[in-house]
């Protein structure tokens, strides 16, 4: 029987609230335990030997990058004696946390990253059948290789495709125009894809190798948006920006001007604020600019990738170069 270890975060699947039919007011109370108990440890006795360990207790808002690497060598430990991991985390951030780990642990056993939109006190909690579906699809032996995996609402998605469209309902979770890996339905795991860019044992990135990371700051674009939003990055240190820009990734005549003052001192990514796929040297020229392409990476998950690209000190074509392969 496999060996699945449950690191417990707090979150959503963590919270309980004094009226049964609220799925918005709640606090988080559950320790990890608490949480299996939602489910009952009988409804996986047969399918794997279950532990559980509380790392972390907060609101995934509040996660910092220390957290993340907390976690991560924590994952990499537990990895050496358990046949995957399944992480109960909050929502807000759970996309970030989990492209984090995609990144950086170094590992093809299944991790595997879930929570809920309803706490369990509501009558209409999704939690217990999310971590269900976790610890059944981290024990099918069908996610080695598939680094890190978000499973919610039945869905199992790519850490790298994965995004939060939706504040409260229980299908927040999609993986946009790339499509889901897979499914969980009625303890079947069926896998139709795996992700096509590096991750886990073939990233350059390693967890253990770092006490923490490069600061990156992300400003959004909007119509009138001020210029002098640059210059608070370059006063607090900042290594990196990530531009979530309008359309293509792009970026106000004033924005442009400020971008290229700050070429060679301060490394800079184009992402677009909406879904899809950035054009390097498209409707805004990244060699005149010396900005990196982002590609359809979201703005927060490519401030992740930038940070750990700097952490290399990497030069700016081989940042771009990550940027096409991750």
């Amino acid at each position: 029987m496999k060996k699945i270890h449950i690191l417990a975060i707090g979150g959503t699947v963590a919270s309980v609230s004094d009226d049964p039919l609220s799925c918005t007011n709640y606090r988080t109370v559950l320790c990890g335990e608490e949480v299996l108990a939602t489910l009952g440890r009988e409804k996986v006795s047969g399918i794997a030997d279950v532990t559980v360990e509380d790392i972390i207790k907060l609101d995934s808002a509040s996660l910092t990058v220390e957290h993340w690497l907390t976690l991560a060598r924590r994952v990499t430990e537990v990895l050496k004696e358990c046949d995957g991991v399944v992480i109960t985390h909050g929502t807000d951030t759970m996309e970030e946390t989990a492209y984090f780990l995609n990144l950086c642990v170094k590992s093809s056993k299944p991790v595997v990253i879930t929570g809920a939109m309803r706490p369990a006190s509501a009558i209409s909690a999704d939690g217990a059948l999310n971590i269900y579906n976790s610890i059944v699809a981290a024990a099918s032996g069908k996610l080695e290789d598939c680094g890190t995996v978000i499973c919610m609402n039945g869905m199992l998605i790519s850490a790298r495709d994965a995004r939060k469209i939706h504040p409260t309902r229980p299908d927040a979770f999609t993986p946009v125009e790339m499509g889901a890996l897979g499914c969980v339905t009625d303890g079947t795991v069926e896998l139709y894809y795996r992700s096509a860019r590096r991750h886990t044992v073939n990233s350059e990135f390693d967890c253990m190798k770092y006490d923490t990371l490069p600061e990156v700051r992300v400003l959004y674009a909007y119509a009138g948006a001020p210029d002098d939003w640059f210059d608070m990055c370059v006063e607090k240190n900042a290594a990196g920006i990530v531009i979530a820009g309008v359309g293509n990734g792009n970026l106000s005549t004033s924005w442009q001007k400020r971008v290229k003052e700050l070429a060679g001192k301060v490394t800079i990514v184009r992402c677009t604020r909406t879904n899809g796929f950035v054009n390097r040297n498209g409707s805004q020229d990244d060699d005149d600019m010396k900005t990196v392409c982002g590609g359809n990476l979201s703005a927060q998950k490519a401030r992740i990738l930038l940070m750990f690209a700097l952490a290399e000190k990497l030069p700016l074509a081989k940042i771009q170069q990550v940027f096409d392969q991750y």
